[in-house]
């Protein structure tokens, strides 16, 4: 048996149930498609038949992510669409519970009474939606969300359901390992893996904490059954990313990796990008959480990945490997924050807990209290949505996307006007956009715009610059593509550049312009316009 054993609770059921709801209220989420689900829906909602996305470029290239594609698209056929908002609730549920049973298994935190309830309110409080839009009215900055979110703005919950969202499995894993069960704790690890390979690492050293605190407990036959569980589930995954995305040609995959790292996701992938004050705050309060938990089980399981992701960053940023920082070494920070900010929360409260002591009003008074912090933040999580305070999109185009979506048909192919973004490092680093005003065309950073014209409409389109491929001969075509849509849309007349004809010969239909920069020429046929789109057909040759 472990050195500890968690104290022993009694039921807290229904009143798990619902903290997890009134949780993921006041999370909440944004409406489908959003962001990165541009990204990862685009081969699971092929597969289920949306539009005619089997016929897009991208969405024929090599799926990053098979088994959330495949959810996905079973999820579309069965359901329909709203089964994703149902499955990211859920997900917001069950990493909230995995975090209070995570508290509750740890020696000398609460796990009942005042002490518990004024920490599950923190706890919520640090996630709310509601929270995170007063501090960005206040400040023009979300600051709640470095407390959730690891460095290099990799996190576990984000706007809504991608890929990512599973590594709350990582989470639930931990808890079954303080719970004692090291196999099922390594299996849990190595399912995260499974919806996203980004996870490969973070779950290896996880992993390779619970086999030394297994070792350092005398329990060898525990620790070689969960590693040979947790490698046989991931093992398949690290195949599938090898042969779909290693390398064929040395040459061509580096330059595809520094494509990746430095052009497209700079923000995740260079540390020079997102090591400032505010990452070096997150790395203190991690510290300290483990401080806290020194003399607990956790300790050397979180430590073991805390020094082996940091040791690794440190070896990328001497080697300025762009293939390690796109295994993106510091990920298990993603991990160690919330629980770092869960760690701290809870002892915070443990020691209110103890002031308050055995007086009956006062622990009253505390949990009324909590209890109507608690139900205003889910109400200000129902007022965010029903106010539209976050996950803001360019409405002005939704006009145009509706007339594509009724009007689209097989083999069409639509040219959006896309260019490579101006790309700064931002102060702090890292913050979120959720429930800030969102990046326009012509200004720094990614733009929103026609972000959503795949999923909304339906339509293939030729190329944008949110979602890209992973295999190297697939992101060199990607630039390819990128460079010749920048310079197509520098001409304004068509038929004097000859644009028209290299447009033809890619296979594009349709071309969108915006108002302000039209183009013209005798081969387009205006299909649609409005005050800010133009749409015209190509004519045939």
């Amino acid at each position: 048996m472990s050195a500890e054993s968690p104290p022993p609770t009694r039921p807290f059921w229904p009143w798990a149930l619902v903290w997890a709801v009134l949780f993921a209220v006041a999370h909440t989420q944004a409406p489908d498609y959003y962001s990165n689900q541009h990204q990862y829906y685009l081969h699971g909602l092929a597969a289920a038949g949306l539009g005619h996305l089997n016929e897009d470029w991208l969405a024929k290239t090599k799926d990053p992510t098979p088994a959330f594609s495949t959810g996905l698209a079973l999820l579309d056929r069965g359901v329909g669409p709203f089964s994703f908002q149902v499955v990211y609730f859920l997900l917001l549920g069950l990493y909230f519970e995995a975090i209070r049973r995570l508290v509750a298994a740890l020696p000398g935190f609460p796990s009942r009474g005042p002490a518990a309830v004024l920490f599950l309110t923190l706890f919520l409080a640090a996630h709310a939606a509601v929270v995170r839009v007063a501090s960005v009215w206040v400040t023009g900055i979300d600051y709640p969300w470095f407390l959730q979110t690891g460095v290099a703005n990799q996190y576990l919950l984000g706007p809504g359901l991608q890929p990512s969202v599973f590594g709350v499995l990582l989470v639930v894993s931990i808890v079954a390992f303080l719970n004692d069960r090291p196999v099922l704790a390594a299996a849990l690890a190595a399912a995260a893996t499974v919806m996203h390979s980004t996870y490969l690492l973070p779950a290896g050293l996880l992993t390779l904490g619970y086999l030394v605190v297994l070792a350092r407990e005398g329990r060898l036959c525990s620790a070689l059954a969960a590693g040979a569980v947790g490698l046989a589930i991931a093992l398949p995954v690290v195949v599938y990313s090898a042969v779909a995305f290693g390398p064929e040609n040395p040459e061509e995959f580096r330059a595809a990796q520094k494509l990746l790292a430095e052009l497209r996701i700079p923000h995740h992938a260079v540390v020079d990008r997102w090591l400032d004050a505010v990452a070096w705050a997150q790395i203190g309060l991690m510290l300290i959480a483990l401080w806290l938990v020194r003399k607990t089980r956790l300790f050397v399981a979180l430590l073991v990945p805390a020094v082996g992701s940091a040791a690794l960053t440190v070896v990328q940023v001497v080697t300025k490997s762009d293939t390690l920082a796109l295994l993106f070494p510091w990920r298990f920070s993603a991990v160690l924050m919330p629980v770092a900010l869960a760690v701290v929360l809870a002892r915070l409260a443990y020691g209110v807990g103890r002031l308050v002591g055995n007086r009956e009003a006062a622990s009253r008074a505390l949990v009324e209290i909590c209890g109507v912090v608690v139900v205003v933040l889910a109400a200000g999580g129902v007022y965010v949505m029903a106010r539209g305070l976050g996950y803001q999109v360019n409405e002005a185009e939704e006009p145009l996307l509706d007339y594509v979506r009724d009007h689209k048909r097989p083999g069409e192919v639509y040219l959006l006007p896309v260019k490579f973004p101006t790309l700064k490092k931002e102060v702090p680093a890292s913050a979120a956009k959720t429930f800030v005003p969102p990046v326009r065309t012509g200004q720094v950073g990614i733009p929103v715009d026609l972000q959503r014209f795949r999923l909304y409409t339906g339509a293939p389109i030729y190329v944008d610059f949110k979602a890209v491929p992973y295999g190297e001969d697939d992101v060199l075509e990607w630039r390819r593509r990128m460079q010749h849509v920048e310079e197509w849309y520098r001409h304004r007349d068509w038929d004097a550049s000859g644009v028209l004809r290299e447009v033809r010969t890619a296979g594009i239909t349709h071309v969108v312009a915006t108002a302000d920069r039209d183009i013209k020429s005798q081969g387009l046929e205006l299909v649609y316009s409005d005050a800010s789109y133009r749409l015209y057909r190509i004519k045939e040759d």
